[in-house]
C-alpha cells in the first residue's frame, strides 16, 4: 500500500529535521576546529616561541623559573612574575664558559624584562602587547667596542598573536623591535614571525624567523639572511617543561667571543628548563 499524502509529508519533515541537525552538527564543530579560540595554544599563557617573545603573559600570582644552556658552556637563569593578569616583569643574568674549565665571562649587566597585553584576543582580533627584554642570546660581546651579545636583545618591541584550534593548538606571532644594542652603527628596527604547533597534548613544535635587519652593518654579524630558529618543547604535568633548540639554522655569520667573524657556522644547540608555578 502507498503512503498517504500526510504520511509522506511528516517522512519529509523528519528526514529534513535530521538533514538540520546533521549539518548544524558539522557547522558547530567546524568553528571549533578551524576557527580561533579565546585562549592560548594548549589551554595556558605562551609568552615564548625561540628567542622571540608572544602576547602572552603569566596571570597574576604565577611565576616561571627558566634555565637556559647554550653554547661554550653558557648558561642564563631567567626569572618570571604575573603581577597582573596582562603585565609580568622578569630579571635574568647568566655568562659563558660557566660550565667547563675556561674562564668565566659573564654579562656585564642584569637583564629585565616587562610586556603588557593591551589587546585581549576575540573572535575577530588577534592579541596584542608591548614589551621590553635587554637580554640577549648567546655569549656578550665586548671586544671592538660593540657591546652587544652574540643576537642582540629584542629591546622594546611590539607583538601580535592569534590562537587557533586546528587538530590540535595552533598559534601565529608576529612583531617588530628595536634594540639598544646599537654600538656596532647599526640602529635599523627589526621584524619576526613564527609559530606554535602542538603535535601531542604534551609536546610542541616551535619556529620562528628573525629578518635581524638590525645587524647587518659592515661592523655588525651582517645578518643578511636573518635568523631562522626551531625548537621541540616536552611538558610535564603542566608545570616542568624541557626544550631542545636549534637556532641559526641558516648559518648566518656570526662572531666569537672575541668578535672574530665566523662565516657560515654550524647551527647553534641548546637546552632549556622551565618550571611554572604560583604563590
Amino acid at each position: 500500500m502507498l503512503p498517504s499524502r500526510h504520511e509522506t509529508f511528516s517522512r519529509l519533515e523528519t528526514d529534513m529535521n535530521v538533514l538540520k541537525n546533521t549539518v548544524f552538527f558539522f557547522v558547530v564543530h567546524g568553528v571549533f576546529l578551524f576557527f580561533p579560540v579565546y585562549t592560548a595554544a594548549g589551554g595556558a599563557p605562551f609568552t615564548r616561541l625561540v628567542t622571540a617573545p608572544t602576547a602572552g603573559s603569566l596571570q597574576r600570582g604565577h611565576y616561571a623559573l627558566e634555565t637556559r644552556l647554550f653554547e661554550n658552556g653558557g648558561v642564563v637563569q631567567v626569572v618570571d612574575f604575573g603581577v597582573h593578569d596582562l603585565i609580568d616583569i622578569g630579571v635574568s643574568y647568566g655568562g659563558s664558559s660557566i660550565i667547563g674549565s675556561s674562564p668565566v665571562v659573564w654579562q656585564p649587566h642584569v637583564g629585565f624584562r616587562v610586556r603588557v597585553r593591551i589587546v585581549e584576543e576575540t573572535m575577530t582580533a588577534p592579541a596584542l602587547s608591548v614589551g621590553f627584554d635587554s637580554q640577549g642570546e648567546g655569549t656578550y660581546i665586548s671586544e671592538g667596542g660593540r657591546n652587544r651579545f652574540k643576537v642582540k636583545s629584542r629591546g622594546g618591541y611590539l607583538v601580535v598573536s592569534r590562537n587557533y584550534k586546528l587538530l590540535g593548538d595552533l598559534g601565529l606571532h608576529a612583531g617588530v623591535n628595536y634594540s639598544l644594542e646599537t654600538d656596532d652603527g647599526d640602529e635599523d628596527p627589526s621584524f619576526w614571525a613564527g609559530f606554535n604547533k602542538s603535535i601531542f597534548s604534551a609536546i610542541e613544535l616551535c619556529a620562528e624567523y628573525d629578518f635581524a635587519v638590525n645587524d647587518n652593518e659592515s661592523r655588525s654579524m651582517n645578518a643578511d639572511t636573518g635568523y631562522l630558529n626551531c625548537a621541540l618543547r616536552w611538558s610535564f604535568g603542566g608545570s616542568f617543561t624541557i626544550e631542545f633548540n636549534l637556532d641559526n639554522i641558516l648559518r648566518n655569520s656570526t662572531l666569537d667571543a672575541y668578535g672574530t667573524r665566523i662565516d657560515e657556522p654550524e647551527p647553534t644547540r641548546g637546552f632549556r628548563f622551565l618550571y611554572r608555578g604560583s604563590i
